[in-house]
């Protein structure tokens, strides 16, 4: 039987609540002020509490406050008179899982009460998230059990002690970064430098000036000299992410870097020696580049001395329980919100969403989750995760996939008045690659800086 406590110092609100209760088949207990409220609600009995904010001896958000240090599941609902914007957000940031204005509206009342009810149900028959010991919580540690996992982390235990350069192939939101640090920290060169750079973020002039660094006076706007990422990693490690995305200029200076260890500034003339250790990663499979031209055979050759393949999240579904569990506390310690069950509904839909963003998508969805759930369950409703629809029909489209591709950068191309930097950002594509792009579809302007129209 379901237990619920009036705490409202309004007699006549009281014994209309409680008659209305007792009516839908509820247990009820009733208290008229902050202290005495206080204290029944500590009773494991009361499943949930209708809470008044103005009460005399202790007010509602401090009542609110100290039921949920002593019992953080209790469900509380507030009900007052104070129907503005302030007060929904204090009581909903404080712990309430819903906000009720007086005179209340009873449909809407048992509409909120079902609801919760519903939840306190799931709760009950919780998910049990992992079934091995608490383990130590670090921020950077790589979570997975399952057999491709163990592969990637034996792997890492391979080549951490040595100065081989490493290629990490993976999808987007596989790791590939946090694989990079696993393997510099377990490593010889852990207490020394950690550099990362993401190859398509810059254009070829920034990343060239990055990597390798200017003297002043190289170009407009270098008012000094600045050292590159190879001389800020020296005894460390680099990484160069989305190396795929590099021009082909720059390949020939990293491929000469990692033949002789040695490389010139932008606009200077001395030779650098830098003892780097380098890790790239690439979503995109180097050997096809190369067979097209896009990549240096040369290049290709001395990166993937020693080559981890991340797997996407969706070939590892078993290990999503325990990624689960270890983003649940990351969130916990970010944001100081404890959500610790989850449902089989829920969880149901974990393991059954496709995840085309891999884990970076998991944890942003279990963040989203956490901020929507109010109480220490993890809602279904709360993950609004995007279920593709398999039966659904698609418009009938008659070009091909690269034609289509060809019209859409036209355009943007036409969108933009040619910016290729600004076409290339709403394309999400390097700039290299837009004028490959450009150069391959045989895109041309016309005389007054139109995009031409093909065929």
């Amino acid at each position: 039987m379901k237990k619920i406590l009036i705490v409202d110092d309004d007699r006549s609100i009281r014994r209309t609540l409680e008659m209305r209760l007792l009516r839908d088949g509820y247990v009820v207990e009733t208290a008229e002020d902050g202290p005495s409220g206080l204290e029944k609600g500590r009773d494991e009995s009361v499943n949930l509490v209708l809470l008044d904010l103005r009460l005399p001896g202790m007010g509602g958000f401090e009542v609110l406050q100290e039921l949920k240090r002593y019992r953080p599941a209790l469900s509380v609902i507030v009900i007052t008179a104070y129907d503005d914007m302030q007060t929904a957000i204090e009581a909903i940031r404080l712990g309430a899982i819903d906000h009720l204005s007086k005179p209340l509206d009873f449909e809407e009342l048992d509409d909120v009460l079902h609801k919760t009810f519903e939840k306190v149900e799931l709760q009950d028959g919780g998910f049990e998230l992992c079934d091995t010991p608490d383990m130590p919580f670090q921020s950077h540690l790589i979570i997975g059990r399952s057999r491709a996992m163990k592969h990637v982390f034996k792997t890492i235990g391979a080549v951490a002690d040595s100065p081989a350069t490493v290629l990490i192939y993976g999808e987007s939101g596989t790791g590939k970064e946090m694989v990079a640090k696993a393997i510099h920290f377990n490593g010889q060169r852990k207490k020394q430098p950690f550099v990362a750079v993401v190859s398509a973020a810059l254009a070829p002039t920034v990343l060239e000036s990055e990597l390798f660094g200017h003297e002043k006076g190289a170009f407009t706007g270098a008012y000094c000299s600045k050292p590159g990422k190879f001389e800020l990693a020296e005894k460390g490690t680099l990484f160069l992410d989305e190396v795929s995305e590099v021009s082909t200029d720059i390949q020939v200076k990293l491929l000469r870097f990692l033949q002789e260890r040695q490389f010139e500034r932008v606009g200077g003339v001395d030779t650098i020696s830098s003892d780097v250790r380098v890790i790239a990663a690439s979503n995109r499979d180097l050997a096809d580049l190369m067979a097209t031209g896009e990549f240096r055979k040369d290049l290709y050759y001395r990166l993937q001395v020693a080559t981890i393949k991340l797997p996407p999240l969706r070939d590892r579904r078993e290990d999503i329980p325990l990624l689960t569990r270890f983003f649940l506390e990351k969130i916990r310690r970010e944001f100081g919100r404890t959500v610790d069950v989850i449902p089989k509904a829920a969880m149901d839909l974990l393991l059954d969403h496709p995840w085309p963003g891999n884990v970076r998508e998991l944890e942003n969805a279990l963040r989203r989750a956490v901020l929507f759930s109010p109480g220490n369950v993890l809602l279904p409703e709360a993950l609004q995760l995007q279920q593709l629809d398999q039966s659904a029909e698609l418009p009938l489209m008659l070009h091909s996939v690269r034609e289509l591709e060809r019209r859409h950068i036209e355009n943007i191309l036409t969108h933009t008045d040619w910016d290729k930097s600004r076409a290339a950002r709403i394309l999400q594509i390097s700039r290299p690659t837009l004028d490959k792009r450009i150069r391959e579809f045989d895109i041309k302007m016309d005389r007054k800086g139109r995009t031409k129209p093909s065929g």
